[in-house]
């Protein structure tokens, strides 16, 4: 029986952050797996809090590849989207370069790991802004309609790559955000489940696992 390895790449919340557990939503779907399928994969966390997708294709070389994953799942780009100090100010990384990063990253991954998944950038609770201890404790703001219009954009970068694109935006901002949210953006114990469940399902409906 072969043993393959499953990673993820991403930042926060792919991190596991905030959830009362600490597991997140990739030891959650660690621990489904292996309940399932007892001593066939492995579990490679390399997600970073704050990461870009530049970051991430940056991680993805210097970290992932060497640890020879059969199925990498990529959940990243939210923090590209960031506005600070104000909801006018451009985002952090311009749709132009985050394009030009998930061309490189996407290419480099397919090249080098045999099953690639992205997931898109779910919605946040609201648009208000969010403080954080980072960045010089700034106010940032990253609206819906911007995660929306990013979606497309890496839905479009997926196709040309034939990567799977996963998405989840419109299922999740028709939920209500305030039981599966721990603040504006990232989710609680109950959100991280919900997303191991979902990121589960569409492993099983590739036929990856």
């Amino acid at each position: 029986m072969s043993y393959k390895i499953i990673a993820v790449l991403g930042a926060s919340t792919a991190q596991g952050f905030w959830d009362e557990t600490g597991a997140g939503w990739f030891g959650r779907l660690a621990t489904k797996i292996s309940a399932e399928h007892p001593f066939q994969y492995g579990f490679c966390n390399c997600s970073v809090d704050g990461d870009s997708v530049a970051d991430s294709f940056h991680r993805l070389n210097a970290e992932v590849i060497s640890r020879e994953p059969d199925i990498l799942i990529i959940e990243t780009g939210s923090n590209d989207l960031t506005r600070s100090p104000d909801k006018d100010s451009p985002a952090a990384l311009s749709g132009y370069f985050s394009t030009e990063y998930w061309h490189r990253l996407l290419e480099c991954a397919k090249k080098n790991i045999p099953n690639v998944i992205v997931l898109d950038v779910r919605p946040r609770r609201n648009d208000t802004a969010s403080f954080t201890g980072g960045w010089s404790n700034a106010v940032m703001y990253k609206p819906n309609s911007d995660i929306a219009e990013y979606n497309k954009l890496l839905e479009d970068v997926c196709k040309k790559h034939d990567v799977p694109f996963i998405r989840r935006f419109d299922k999740w901002i028709a939920r209500d955000l305030s039981k599966l949210h721990h603040d504006n953006s990232h989710p609680n114990g109950a959100g991280h489940q919900l997303i191991a469940d979902e990121v589960y399902e569409e492993l099983i409906k590739l036929g990856v696992i």
